[in-house]
C-alpha cells in the first residue's frame, strides 16, 4: 500500500466536509477506481473546549471500512517538542457498511496553553482492502482536519476576526503586515488586493493562517494595494467575507461584508 497525502486548508476544495479531505487514488494497470467511503458528519474542522470530544465517522460505502485515527501537533514536531497531552480512544476501528462510529479525543487537563488556542491535526487513514486485480497498486486515502483546542478565553472569535489589522510597510513596496492580536488562530482565504486605480494586484492569495498574538508579512508584488477583500474561516468551516481600506498612515481593520 502506498500512502499519498497532503494538507490543503481551503473549504472550497470539498464543500460541506472537505476542508482537510485528502483525495487519494487507486491505481490499476489498465483501469482505476477511487475509494472514498468515510465521511465525518459534515465537519471540516473540530473545536475542542473541554477534556473530551467525540468525532463521528460514517462509512457511506457498501463494504466494511478500516480506519486508523491519530493526532499530532499542527506544527512540525522537533526533538524538543513536548509529548502530546491528548489521546485517541480507538486508534484503529472497523466500521460496517452504512454505519457510524464515534472516536473520542481525551485531554489530560494540563500541558496546553490556557491563554490561547492550540493547533492540532486529526488524521484519519481509510485503509483500503488488499488489491484483487493482478499488477495493481493501492493508494490509501488520508483525511486531515484542523483540531483547535480552545481553553476558556475572555474574547470571542467574532471579536478576533474584527480585531485583525493590516499595516502598509512604507519601506517595502507592496508589503503588508497582517496582525492578529487575539488568542485565536485565524485562517484567511482568497485575499484579493486592489490598487489605487481599481486594478487587481495579481492573483489572490489562497491561504494564510495567523497564529495567536502574531504578525506576518504579506507580499503583494504586482502593485501597491489600497484595499483588500478576503474571507475568514468560521468555527463551522464557513467563509465570512471581509473588506479593508488600507492606509499608509495607520493600521486598517477589516469590516464584515454582506
Amino acid at each position: 500500500m502506498l500512502n499519498m497525502y497532503s494538507s490543503p486548508d481551503r473549504p472550497r476544495l470539498a464543500p460541506g466536509s472537505g476542508l482537510s479531505l485528502i483525495i487519494g487514488l487507486v491505481l490499476v494497470w489498465q483501469s482505476g477506481a477511487a475509494r472514498a467511503d468515510l465521511s465525518f458528519d459534515g465537519k471540516n474542522r473540530f473545536i475542542m473546549t473541554g477534556q473530551r470530544m467525540a468525532v463521528t465517522l460514517a462509512n457511506d460505502g457498501s463494504t466494511a471500512a478500516l480506519a486508523e485515527v491519530s493526532l499530532d501537533w499542527g506544527a512540525p514536531a522537533s526533538e524538543t517538542s513536548p509529548l502530546l497531552p491528548l489521546a485517541i480512544s480507538k486508534p484503529l476501528l472497523r466500521i460496517d457498511a452504512g454505519k457510524k462510529a464515534n472516536v473520542e479525543v481525551f485531554y489530560q487537563g494540563a500541558g496546553l496553553p490556557t491563554d490561547r488556542e492550540t493547533y492540532l491535526l486529526l488524521s484519519v487513514l481509510d485503509v483500503p482492502p488488499a488489491a484483487k486485480t493482478p499488477h495493481s497498486m493501492t493508494v490509501a486515502l488520508r483525511h486531515r482536519f484542523k483540531l483547535l483546542y480552545r481553553p476558556a478565553l475572555k474574547s470571542t472569535l467574532d471579536e478576533a476576526m474584527a480585531g485583525l489589522s493590516w499595516e502598509v510597510q512604507k519601506e517595502t513596496q507592496g508589503r503588508l503586515i497582517a496582525d492578529n492580536p487575539s488568542p485565536y488562530y485565524l485562517t484567511l482565504s482568497d485575499i484579493e488586493a486592489t490598487g489605487a486605480n481599481g486594478q487587481r494586484c495579481g492573483q489572490p492569495i489562497e491561504h494564510l493562517m495567523l497564529p495567536p498574538f502574531s504578525a506576518q508579512p504579506v507580499d503583494i508584488p504586482a502593485c501597491q494595494p489600497t484595499s483588500l477583500h478576503y474571507q475568514i474561516v468560521s468555527d463551522a468551516g464557513n467563509l465570512r467575507p471581509y473588506g479593508a481600506t488600507l492606509s499608509a498612515e495607520k493600521k486598517s481593520h477589516g469590516s464584515a461584508q454582506l
